[in-house]
């Protein structure tokens, strides 16, 4: 492989704003661990919106580079690198697996560096650290090997890994955006008493009960509390997964969670901020789980994702929505924002 190498990036440049579609340039080699990777797909998670609005406190590297779930094909890899070879078609993901944790990449607009961490994917090109990327089961399916970056791990890992859904189990997925949706999906196969969707957006609701969740509610104009006690003969839920870090949203989550019973919290809530819940349902063994990543080890939890789509238990690509350009970026991300849709993925060229 030549270097230096010029590819177009979106960078973040200034929180609130677009993000910018610029040249930029990686001088190389190589370095330990790190594997060079001609990006193919790419999802757009709610985690790069709040970085975009400043949800994560204070970002001190701006500018930078975005996204944390993609596929591509390895054009070239550095000293000591045995996980991956040239034309490896592979996930790019954020959960660390096996294989080096590498030096994060440097990057070049001019003679002006620009921060990126161990993965990026908001790039025609990318500097990946070995311990960020796994080989896909299945190279004809790029689309869904990108969303087992992030969206399809962590929505499986939720389900099966931690909350260990089954069928003595009344569970509510609050918030059903792409993450949501794919908890729904996941959840069907695991044949919970009831799968409850809770969203405030009809258009996510008519979509969650098309993945599989039994009721909806819509907590804008509904009681939930009135309403699960109804749907679960009062005996409430007893699992509760939070796909959204609004802060209401997890206290209300938590709030309706049966006792004894666990609410997992899977959506990133902003920087800094407070939630409140009563002490003595703690005390009572009513539950708050934190989840990062739905607990996945990649090089073990994508081979499963891809053992339920290819049995056909789970059809992985219902969940996106939207197929855009790369350099449609940023209607990609207004897409996201509304709240309406699945997954909005981001096609890069010569495929």
């Amino acid at each position: 492989m030549e270097y230096p190498l010029t590819f177009s990036a979106a960078i973040l440049e200034e929180i609130g704003k677009p993000l910018v579609l610029r040249n930029v340039q990686f001088r190389g080699p190589l370095k330990e661990g790190q594997i060079l990777i001609k990006l193919s797909y790419t999802g757009i998670c709610g985690k790069q919106i709040d970085e975009i609005d400043g949800n994560c406190g204070p970002d001190n590297f701006l500018p930078h580079l975005l996204g944390h779930e993609g596929s591509g094909e390895v054009l070239d890899f550095g000293p000591n690198v045995s996980k991956v070879k040239k034309g490896d078609k592979v996930v790019l993901h954020w959960m660390k697996g096996s294989g080096i944790d590498s030096e994060t990449p440097e990057y070049f607009l001019g003679d002006k560096g620009i921060n990126a961490g161990w993965v990026t994917t908001f790039n025609e090109y990318a500097v990946v650290s070995e311990n960020r990327v796994t080989i896909t089961p299945d190279p004809r399916e790029m689309e869904i090997s990108a969303l087992c970056g992030c969206v399809i791990t962590t929505s499986v890992g939720v389900v099966v890994k931690q909350a260990k859904v089954n069928g003595d189990d009344n569970l509510v997925i609050y918030g059903c955006g792409g993450v949501g949706l794919c908890a729904i999906q996941t959840a069907t196969q695991c044949h919970p008493k009831k799968i409850i969707a809770v969203d405030i957006n009809p258009k996510a609701l008519k979509r969650a009960k098309s993945f599989g969740a039994s009721h909806t509610i819509n907590p804008s104009c509904e009681d939930i509390y009135q309403k699960i006690n109804e749907l679960t003969d009062q005996t409430g839920a007893n699992k509760v997964i939070v796909c959204i870090g609004n802060i209401a949203a997890i206290e209300k989550a938590y709030a309706i969670t049966s006792i004894p019973g666990t609410c997992f919290l899977i959506g990133v809530p902003p920087k800094g901020k407070m939630i409140h819940v009563h002490a003595n349902d703690i005390m009572h063994e009513k539950n708050l789980i934190g989840s990062l990543g739905g607990g996945t080890f990649p090089d073990e939890d994508i081979p499963y994702c891809f053992s339920l789509q290819q049995s056909k238990k789970i059809d992985f690509k219902k969940l996106i929505t939207h197929v855009l350009d790369f350099e449609d970026v940023n209607l990609g991300i207004e897409k996201v924002r509304k709240g309406d849709t699945g997954r909005v993925i981001l096609k890069f060229k010569n495929l």
